[in-house]
C-alpha cells in the first residue's frame, strides 16, 4: 500500500516538472480546488489563455498567445500588462470580450530569445455596450 502512495507522489512530482501544473493555472477558467457544486463568480475565472501556432511568430520560435471570455451570457473588461522577460513592458492592453467570443490575440510568447507573458491587473464583468 505504501509503494502505491510513493508512486502517485512520483507521479505528480514529474506533472508539476514536466509544467502541466504550471499549464493550468496558466489557463485560467479552472475550477481546480474548488469544492464540487461551486459556481464561478470572479470574472477571472472565465479568462482563458491559449497557445497557437502562426507563422510570425514562429520566426521568434514563439507562439500566438490569446485570451478569450468563456462566460455564456457576460462581457469582461479586462486589463494586462506584457512582461519580456523580468522586464515589465510600457502601457496595458485594455480589452473588451465578448460572451463566448472569439480568442483574442495578444502578441508572440517569446521575442529575441526571451519569455513574454501575460497578468491580469483588473477584470470585470461590463454590460456588451460598455
Amino acid at each position: 500500500m505504501r509503494r502505491r502512495g510513493g508512486l502517485a507522489v512520483i507521479a505528480a512530482l514529474a506533472l508539476m516538472l514536466s509544467g502541466g501544473a504550471l499549464l493550468a493555472e496558466e489557463q485560467g477558467g479552472t475550477d481546480a480546488g474548488a469544492p464540487a457544486g461551486t459556481a464561478k463568480s470572479s470574472p477571472r475565472d472565465y479568462l482563458k489563455f491559449s497557445n497557437s501556432l502562426t507563422s510570425d511568430c514562429m520566426l521568434h520560435r514563439a507562439r500566438l498567445r490569446s485570451v478569450v471570455n468563456t462566460h455564456p451570457d457576460r462581457a469582461i473588461r479586462v486589463v494586462l500588462v506584457s512582461y519580456t522577460g523580468k522586464t515589465r513592458s510600457q502601457g496595458s492592453s485594455d480589452l473588451l470580450l465578448a460572451p463566448q467570443g472569439e480568442p483574442q490575440p495578444l502578441g508572440c510568447n517569446g521575442t529575441s530569445g526571451l519569455e513574454r507573458r501575460w497578468e491580469i491587473t483588473s477584470a470585470r464583468f461590463v454590460s456588451a455596450d460598455d
